[in-house]
């Protein structure tokens, strides 16, 4: 890599550049639509810019694609994928559903297992002042479901939930217009209930949790007229409306 890269790499990254360094990079610029929804991307314009080597992005572009914010294009290069769609917002909160108040109160359950403690300072720990809210909010979220789920110590489900990438798709469709406030005080609750050894408070407050930030979702949406609503699901199994 020439001096001039490997100067302006030093300067984006404060030294050597990782793939992981330029991974975060990259995921940032997606998530904040500075690289837009369906956009070709160039390898050589973006080591460039970045002053790396190619070998790096392209490590990193395929653990993007691992994230499905890219997809591989005919000529063997990558774009970034669209933004979810109502109905795509509806598939993640309905698997969401699923999973997730069933962990809590597996999490509320098992006293060896509980995470309350820990729940609480990812709760603590949240900085409101933050450069970008949208960052903060998406890396607490993750963290704060992630550790329920990790309780579980079920790990087929928690693979599932892992590849679909909840978290990622959902806050690329917002900037730092999210509802952080509500958001963390529905963390509190479950997080309460969870600690307290209240499964059904903790099931309860997660799945309001859900239908909360579901509803959020859509009033910002488009709506589609032939698009089904959310499903209704309750503690043993799915019933429609």
């Amino acid at each position: 890599m020439p001096d001039k890269a490997n100067r302006l790499g030093s300067r984006i990254f404060g030294g050597r550049p990782s793939t992981i360094d330029v991974y975060e990079l990259l995921r940032r610029k997606i998530l904040e639509h500075t690289i837009a929804p369906a956009t070709k991307i160039n390898i050589m314009q973006l080591a460039k810019e970045l002053g790396v080597s190619a070998t790096p992005v392209r490590e990193a572009l395929r653990l993007l694609q691992g994230d499905n914010l890219l997809v591989a294009t005919s000529n063997k290069g990558y774009a970034t994928t669209e933004t979810l769609d109502l109905k795509g917002v509806r598939d993640l909160f309905e698997l969401r559903l699923l999973i997730e108040p069933w962990a809590a109160r597996i999490a509320a359950s098992n006293r060896l297992q509980n995470p309350g403690i820990d729940l609480a300072d990812e709760i603590n720990s949240f900085d409101a002042k933050a450069d970008s809210i949208q960052h903060e909010m998406f890396g607490h979220d993750t963290r704060f479901h992630t550790a329920i789920l990790a309780s579980t110590e079920n790990e087929t489900v928690i693979q599932a939930f892992s590849q679909a990438h909840c978290h990622l798709h959902l806050f690329r469709m917002f900037r730092d217009d999210w509802d952080w406030r509500t958001s963390i005080a529905q963390h509190k609750a479950i997080a309460d209930a969870i600690a307290n050894g209240d499964p059904a408070a903790a099931e309860d407050a997660m799945r309001e949790h859900l239908n909360s930030a579901y509803s959020r979702f859509i009033e910002v949406m488009p709506k589609d007229p032939k698009t089904r609503p959310l499903t209704k699901v309750g503690s043993s199994k799915l019933i429609r409306k």
